[in-house]
């Protein structure tokens, strides 16, 4: 029962931060026209679910391998991956416009 707890405790205060700190960075930062803007957070939203379920799976396998301190070091690398892709398509549209 403890495991369970301390899993939804976790899934509770990483899902949000991996969903809203790639969002919040197109709102802040973001120049583009609207339409090109919900593109990318609508793209930004599946790259965060993908490198979130992604994560989540070589985790459990690493907590199941009694390596906590690599699974937490996934935990945060996989928060990188929307950031990049978000970097990656920026670039794609300011070459067009150009």
């Amino acid at each position: 029962m403890d495991e369970i707890i301390v899993w939804a405790v976790i899934i509770a205060f990483y899902a949000p931060l991996h969903y809203m700190l790639p969002v919040l960075i197109l709102f802040i930062t973001g120049t583009e026209p609207e339409k090109a803007r919900n593109d990318l957070i609508r793209r930004a939203l599946i790259d965060s679910t993908s490198s979130m379920v992604t994560a989540f799976a070589v985790v459990i396998y690493f907590v199941g391998q009694e390596m906590m301190s690599a699974a937490m070091l996934i935990l945060l690398a996989s928060m990188l991956y929307p950031f990049i892709r978000i970097w990656r398509h920026r670039r794609e549209i300011t070459e067009v416009a150009e």
